[in-house]
């Protein structure tokens, strides 16, 4: 089901903001409110406007199913790993590893979310 040309244009234009919003919370956190789950819940919110404006089955030929579970299941992994390496070496906490680690939360946390909303979405494709 895809909505009104407005409604994609408005999608169409509004979802680069959203990345470019979701870099800089990524990116800047250390001295800003944000982080990595907030740049990836508007990810996150990037992909479902898109998804809902366009229509299932053409976003979903763009962003997989399959390819956003490894995504998420990557990233996760060198979350844990990029924490144990920290915790491992006794390092001081420094902005060094703060923004890897941002980059890396907000990926999975998007890939997470978008993830949840594949699979809420395929009850609907049921109906």
């Amino acid at each position: 089901m895809k909505m009104s040309i407005v409604a994609r244009t408005t999608t169409k234009l509004v979802s680069p903001f959203l990345v470019t919003y979701a870099i800089y919370l990524m990116l800047y956190s250390t001295d800003a409110p944000g982080g990595g789950f907030q740049a990836g819940v508007v990810l996150a919110v990037a992909v479902v406007l898109l998804i809902t404006s366009h229509g299932y089955k053409k976003v979903r030929k763009r962003f997989r199913k399959k390819v956003v579970g490894t995504f998420e299941s990557a990233f996760g992994l060198a979350v844990v790993t990029l924490l144990l390496f920290v915790v491992a070496l006794s390092l001081p906490p420094s902005n060094y590893y703060v923004v890897p680690f941002n980059v890396l939360v907000a990926v999975k946390v998007g890939s997470a979310f978008t993830l949840i909303f594949y699979t809420l979405t395929a009850f609907l494709e049921r109906d």
